[in-house]
Order: C-alpha cells, then structure tokens, then sequence
C-alpha cells in the first residue's frame, strides 16, 4: 500500500483545511444530477468528512473510505462507516453502492482513470459519479507568501508533495482532461466544467489555517512545537496583509453517470 502521507494531518485538516475543501465539496454533492437522499454512496477518499457531512445533511446513507486511517479517525465516532482502502481497489463488490463522490482524490492518481474505472465498478449502473480537483490554473499571490513565509522559517517542501504537484496534480487539471479521463473510463453523460467557487475565505488568518492544515507542513509544525507553529501563524498572517483579496479557487467539476453492463469497458 502507497505511503501515508496523509498519517499526521487529522485535526489540522479538519480545523484549518477544510475551511476551503468543505464548501467545495457541498458545492459537488449539490451537482448530483439526481437526488442523493435515501441513497447509498461511496465518499472516496473522504480524508476527515467534509463530503461525507455535506451527503448527510442531504439525506445520504454513506459509505467512507480512505487510504489514511488517520484522516478518518478524526472524530470516528460521529462518522459514518469507514475502511481504509485504495481507490484504485476498493474492497466492495460489483454495483455496491447507488453513487459514488470523488473530491480531491484523483489528482493524487498517475493513471486517474483506473481510479474512475473502480468508482464505475462499483457504483450501480446510472449512479452518479460526481469529482472534483484544483485547476491547473487556480494561484494565489496571498497563499504563495504563506508558503514563502515558511520557507523562510526553515519549512522544506516535502519530496512527494514536490513530486505530486509536478507530475500527478495536472493530469485533470483541466476541464477537458477531466472529461476526457471519464470518457476513457467508460463513464456516460460525463460533463466537466472548471470554475472559481467562493468558499468565504476572506481574512489572512483564515487562508494561513487552510493552507497550514495541509499534509505538507505537517511534520514542519510538530517539530517546531505548538508555541512556535503559533507565533509562525501570526507571522505568516502579517505577510499575507490586511488587504487580502477573498480567496476564490478555481476548481474542476465532473459530473458523470455509471455505465450499465453492455457499456462498461471491457
């Protein structure tokens, strides 16, 4: 099984980085080109429960899975049933599930569309198939000094974050990359749109906890300490400047359908 890189980052994530993710992934639930409610799905690399909330509070039964077993201990108990589990296997049967969601896992694939293929495997024919990853071209001026700051206080990207956003992000960075990865897939009525969405970041200190609850400074912020991750905090607000634009990602959207039997790729 592929390294976790993912192991320390519960909490951060769950109290800085969804701060952007869970908006974003509301925002793909509601693309379901059909109603959710009283439905079985899949949450596909659920990290600590920002899609998985956004299909309950929709009326979902659902079904969490994620390669980081410490992505989905983040408040276990309050979850909905999880297993940790590749996308590229997911250990459930044929038609499993009635859909499945996908948000930002994909774009850690090489080969996304072995990802895509599982998520059709397993979702009943007609289910929905909804993703969603950052655009090759969503930046940000305010994020990248948080990132300079870091650097400037002894942060080192990690190699396999160097490596992911070189290689791996920009494969469906696109909308036409993505629509053509699920077409590839074997996926019906595949629509992929690339848009800005609001998620209501707004204030420095809220971009700063978003971007530090990312794996990548994990292991940085445990060995400088609390005090100090702190005191790095404040100082990484005071570069972003008190005249931050509101952070506005730019995200690619897909909206797709599981192919029935005669359909799917042999």
């Amino acid at each position: 099984m592929p390294a976790d890189h993912y192991a320390a980052s519960g909490q951060r994530w769950a109290l800085g980085a969804e701060l952007v993710y869970r908006p974003i992934a509301a925002a793909l639930v509601a693309s379901s080109p059909h109603r959710l409610s009283g439905r079985t799905v899949l949450d596909a690399g659920a990290g600590t429960g920002a899609a998985s909330a956004a299909l309950q509070r929709g009326g979902a039964a659902v079904l969490a899975m994620d390669l980081s077993s410490g992505m989905l201990g983040w408040h276990a108990s309050a979850r909905p049933p999880c297993a940790v589990a590749d996308i590229r296997a997911l250990p459930l049967r044929d038609n499993a599930v009635d859909d499945s969601v996908a948000a930002f896992v994909l774009n850690h694939l090489n080969e996304p569309v072995v990802g895509l293929r599982e998520l059709a495997r397993v979702t009943a024919p007609g289910g929905a198939i909804l993703a969603a990853v950052f655009a090759n071209d969503s930046t940000s001026a305010a994020r990248d000094r948080i990132d300079a700051a870091a650097a400037a206080a002894g942060w080192q990207v990690p190699a396999w974050y160097r490596e992911l956003k070189a290689t791996t992000v920009p494969i469906l960075g696109t909308a036409d990359t993505m629509g053509a990865a699920a077409r590839a897939a074997g996926l019906v009525n595949a629509q992929a749109d690339e848009r800005q969405v609001d998620v209501g970041v707004t204030e420095p200190g809220q971009l700063v906890r978003y971007r530090l609850g990312q794996a990548a400074f994990a292991p940085w912020l445990d060995a400088i300490g609390p005090a100090r991750a702190a005191s790095f905090a404040d100082e990484a607000a005071r570069a972003v400047g008190d005249r931050m634009s509101p952070y506005l990602p730019r995200v690619v959207f897909l909206t797709a359908l599981s192919p029935g039997p005669r359909q799917r790729p042999m």
